[in-house]
């Protein structure tokens, strides 16, 4: 199969590995580039680390402050991320299964004894700090994603042709952004033989007006789930 991935760098390169060894041919045009912020000030001594992407993970490790914060108890989205956490020096890592409910459920039933530090993203879907009160959440903007202008000339032509087999779709506003960039470049129409696969409902609901071959979704929100949606090469 011919496959688009969408997400930001390094993941996107990671992620088009996995798929040209599982003998795909591969196009990567990243929808975002991301973008950290500088080391904030606050707070000066969390409980806890709430962290829900890997690319918190690399703004953490970019933060001296942090080196002090290796041995605090820190609660991740899922598998993926924990183990992000845990190669960035983090010892007492607590993976939820997946999905913002799993994650405010398995910290509430935590309860640090005090400040939960929450190093996001600027645009999100879900606002934690509100889902966990009263528990003292401080949201920290770490990174932002910066849209991508256009399509590439190989991901419109290969549209446009008809030879996009599939694209994968990890955020809701990666998904959002190709849709409005496949409408801008008017080739949406030529989606007609692509397969679109998202990592959850909400990520998949800015694809539902595209004229796609279809619209399917992992069972759970990580990787290993939507990569086994795609049928291996003939």
């Amino acid at each position: 199969m011919r496959l688009l991935v969408t997400r930001p760098q390094p993941d996107a390169t990671a992620l088009a590995e996995r798929l040209a060894a599982r003998g795909h041919e591969v196009i990567v045009q990243p929808m975002m580039h991301v973008e950290f912020a500088d080391e904030p000030t606050a707070p000066e001594a969390p409980a806890a680390i709430l962290v829900t992407s890997r690319n918190a993970v690399r703004a953490l490790s970019r933060w001296r402050r942090a080196d002090a914060w290796r041995v605090l108890p820190a609660y991740t989205v899922g598998a993926a991320t924990a183990t992000a956490m845990r190669e960035a020096g983090f010892d007492d890592v607590h993976a939820g299964p997946g999905g913002v409910a799993s994650l405010v459920a398995m910290v509430r039933a935590a309860a640090p004894a005090g400040p939960i530090l929450y190093p996001a993203a600027r645009h999100r879907t879900a606002d934690l700090a509100a889902l966990l009160s009263p528990l003292e959440v401080v949201t920290v903007e770490a990174y932002r994603g910066i849209a991508a202008e256009a399509l590439a000339a190989d991901v419109t032509t290969a549209i446009a042709t008809g030879r996009l087999d599939g694209a994968l779709f990890f955020s809701r506003r990666t998904a959002a952004i190709f849709a409005g960039l496949a409408a801008s470049a008017g080739v949406a129409a030529g989606l007609g033989q692509t397969t679109l696969f998202a990592l959850s409902p909400a990520v998949a609901e800015p694809l539902a007006g595209l004229s796609a071959a279809g619209v399917v979704i992992a069972d759970r929100p990580d990787e290993d789930a939507l990569l086994a949606l795609i049928p291996a090469p003939a």
